[in-house]
């Protein structure tokens, strides 16, 4: 049970700012709020009577609008928040409240013991938990679902931005030779790992209770790819990939023949997939995504329901509507883009075609620092180069209710409804800004972060003892460090000290840039050029909309129905027949591949031409995968190239080893345990132990160089057997490509590197026998003492292969001895 005992009576002084936007138009006034709008239970979230709680899905009502609550507890702007601690389990916030569909001046939002939302409207008091619960009244504050970040780096977060002056690049390889961009000198780790936390308190500070970072700190804001990363989300993780075609050697491939990070039919069994998609303005850019959106010619097919494409910036209008078809989203991540290309994704021609954009800072070198600087980002480039066409409401909900759309969550978070949690940001406001004082707060203006009702980070008034003190431009703060981390901020602060800091006192120092531009082509507005896309208005086809001309353009600005007007101001965007085959587009069954026929063999709506499964209906989704063929792991080691996408069917063999998202199986009927075995990928946590005999299926995959069996479904575990015994090596014989998988004693090394510096985020790591020897890695190691045994030897563990090298990875501390 949770009691709200942080909470500290007292006042908390929330000043507020003035007024730059006018909603009064917008507000409609009711006595009891919108309970003739239809409302929602305070258990579910389907919709059913109640008469006591006023909820957010007022489907009567425009998306946007706001209601005045005629509130019973007399908001008076100007005054100061009020803490009445009550004796329950509940938490009572009264302020302005930010709903999906209506905003509610006024408003009421009750939290229960288990830190979901069980009432938000008008009128709160009629719940039970209500009468006990600690109550909050914040005159000056708006409620608003915690942000939603789902694109990041965090373990390359300590490093300040990267001046590389005017340079613009074409595409993402254009600068990674060129760029220092190293990883945290203080740890990746998602344990110990301090640069990690220091990018989690940067986040959680503007009002993220949530991200996909490439890496993560275990408290503080959910992670959601990593399953130990949820923060007690009751949800299945989603899959993240920096690079989906494998190409992080940047290495181009013709005609689609990539190393994929996963096949179609993979990304479209994942709660949600994240690929980097077409990170250019290039034809490579380009051909990436046409290499992803299709499953002919090579490509798999990433244009899914459950897919969202971060950056997605060398796409067209066609690209545009493939992606707003199936339903398939993107991740805007505007100011690292700016900063690096000089331009960023068509999001306007996205949206109008129907597309779901949410917002994403990418990482402190080229992007924003926190979702709040990524916001001011999108705002400016909003108002300055698109003619204002997002409105307060869709940008905040980019970085609230999309965030939780693309990332596979809208079930548990993203809005202010009943039974999701209450994952929530309040910050300072004035004269009903409402959406407006989210798009402008600073850090100083967060006054309290909740994560399921448990703070994070708020106003030290609010805040009890439990949370340390920290000043935060003048305005006191309590944050939850040790709570959440184990450690203080002060001790955390000292651990990274040369950092790039967590906070700053207005625009953050050296700030990538949001003001787009490019050598010789163009630098920002002026009296000709009204969108700054380097165009005078009288030959540019969209004058208020930038569209600049890309080199995947050629030379002319884009538009694709070739009428003169540009597609972002384009009443009709596309050609009525994309593929000219004689179907118009809406009812083309094959829109992307000419088909005059129209043939369909298997009846399910899509036609023959780009159907790869023409006798299995598979309207909605990609072809299921072929049957699983009896083979055995040395098969698949052996005949790696023959065996790749293939389904097979692995029986009798030993768990060697246990990680947090896959384990080793082997085959001990091998005598001499060559090509013997191989790692299986699950991405969360494995339902087996060490030493189980399992019978199971797979996709025989290959993760930049280590095989995989990926996608697996345990058909028969029978539970312990008799453990498989190591074999004894030398480091050099362990480094051997048959021993990949294998479990191994290492008899001789020497240690000749007991602090091996990999390039990566990767810690604690040593090498035996130099280069031509085993890195070890803590990848299986179920134990809490891996830093007791560096450059211990004799060592016992399962070979693996990781970033350029062959790594041992033991498994216990026993390993050792």
């Amino acid at each position: 049970m949770r009691r709200y005992h942080w909470i500290l009576l007292g006042l908390v002084a929330c000043g507020g700012k003035g007024v730059t936007e006018d909603t009064s138009a917008l507000i409609t006034t009711g006595e009891s709020g919108l309970e003739d709008s239809g409302s929602t239970s305070t258990t579910s979230t389907t919709s059913t009577t109640s008469t006591t709680s006023t909820t957010s899905s007022t489907a009567t009502m425009p998306k946007g609008s706001v209601v005045d609550c005629k509130a019973s507890w007399e908001p008076v702007k100007g005054t100061d928040c009020s803490v009445e601690e009550g004796s329950g389990d509940g938490l009572w916030i009264r302020a302005d409240l930010l709903g999906p569909t209506a905003s509610y001046l006024g408003g009421e939002l009750l939290i229960d013991e288990d830190g979901r939302i069980a009432c938000v409207g008008c009128d709160c008091s009629g719940e039970v938990l209500a009468s006990s619960a600690t109550q909050i009244t914040c005159p000056d504050v708006v409620v608003s679902p915690g942000l939603i970040n789902p694109h990041d780096h965090i373990t390359f977060t300590e490093g300040a931005p990267i001046d590389h002056g005017a340079t613009r690049y074409d595409h993402r390889h254009g600068w990674r030779g060129s760029l220092s961009t190293p990883s945290n000198p203080h740890g990746g780790s998602s344990t110990t790992g301090a640069g990690n936390r220091w990018g989690e308190i940067r986040m959680v500070m503007s009002g993220v209770t949530s991200m996909v970072g490439s890496g993560y700190a275990s408290g503080m804001v959910r992670n959601l790819e990593y399953a130990d990363g949820l923060e007690g989300l009751p949800v299945s993780p989603l899959e993240n990939e920096t690079f989906p075609l494998g190409d992080s050697n940047e290495s181009f491939r013709d005609s689609c023949t990539w190393d994929y990070a996963l096949t179609e039919w993979e990304a479209s069994q994942e709660s949600a997939f994240l690929p980097h998609t077409a990170e250019g303005i290039d034809d490579y850019a380009a051909a990436e995504f046409y290499c992803s959106s299709r499953s002919t010619d090579g490509g798999e097919d990433f244009v899914e329901s459950n897919v969202a494409h971060i950056h997605a910036i060398g796409l067209d209008a066609v690209d545009y509507y493939n992606l707003a078809r199936d339903h398939s989203g993107i991740v805007w991540s505007p100011r690292s883009n700016i900063s690096l290309y000089g331009l960023t994704a068509d999001v306007v021609t996205f949206h109008r075609l129907g597309g779901v954009i949410a917002l994403g800072t990418d990482w402190t070198y080229s992007g924003s620092m926190n979702q709040l600087r990524e916001l001011a980002c999108a705002d400016q480039f909003n108002q300055q180069h698109l003619n204002g066409y997002f409105s307060d409401y869709e940008l905040w909900r980019m970085a609230t209710e999309h965030g939780a759309s693309v990332t596979g969550m809208s079930e548990v978070i993203g809005t202010l409804e009943v039974g999701k949690f209450a994952d929530l940001a309040l910050y300072r406001s004035a004269e009903h800004r409402l959406h407006r004082d989210v798009l402008e707060a600073e850090v100083s203006d967060t006054v309290l972060v909740l994560r399921a009702g448990t703070p994070l980070f708020g106003a030290s008034e609010l805040l009890g003892e439990e949370c340390e003190s920290i000043d935060v431009c003048g305005s006191p703060k309590r944050l939850c460090t040790e709570q959440e981390f184990g450690e203080t901020y002060v001790d955390l602060r000292l651990e990274v000290l040369t950092s790039y800091p967590a906070f700053f006192c207005g625009e953050p120092d050296d700030e990538p840039t949001c003001q787009p531009s490019r050598p010789g082509e163009y630098g920002g507005v002026d009296p000709d050029d009204t969108d700054g896309d380097g165009l005078a208005d009288v030959v540019d086809n969209c004058p208020l909309h930038f569209n600049p001309r890309r080199p995947m353009d050629g030379t002319t600005q884009a538009d694709a129905d070739s009428d003169g007007q540009g597609d972002p101001c384009d009443e009709v965007i596309l050609p009525g027949d994309i593929d000219a085959d004689g179907s118009l587009n809406a009812d083309d069954n094959c829109p992307f591949h000419s088909n005059s026929g129209q043939e369909d063999l298997d009846e399910d709506g899509k036609g023959a031409e780009c159907d790869m499964c023409e006798d299995e209906p598979n309207p909605s989704t990609v072809c299921s995968p072929a049957a699983a063929e009896l083979v055995t792991i040395v098969d698949i080691q052996q005949r790696n190239e023959y065996f790749l996408g293939r389904r097979v069917q692995l029986a009798a063999v030993v768990v060697t080893g246990v990680g947090s998202a896959g384990y080793t199986i082997q085959d001990r009927t091998v005598p001499d345990r060559l090509w013997s075995g191989v790692y299986v990928y699950t991405g969360t946590a494995p339902a087996v132990s060490r030493d189980d005999t399992l019978t199971l299926e797979g996709e025989v995959s290959d993760y930049y160089g280590e095989t995989q069996v990926v996608s697996p479904v345990i058909l028969v575990d029978v539970g312990p057997t008799t453990p498989i015994d190591p074999i004894a090596l030398t480091a050099e014989e362990a480094a051997g490509l048959a021993y990949e998988g294998v479990l191994v004693t290492v008899t001789t090394g020497p240690v000749t590197d007991d602090e091996f510096d990999c390039g990566c985020s990767d810690e604690g790591l040593w090498e035996l026998g130099g280069e031509e020897g085993v890195v070890l890695f803590d990848r299986l190691y179920e134990d809490a003492d891996w830093s007791d045994h560096l450059g211990e030897f004799p060592v016992t563990g399962v070979m693996g292969y990781r970033y350029d090298r062959r790594r041992l990875m033991p498994r216990m501390a026993e390993d050792f001895e």
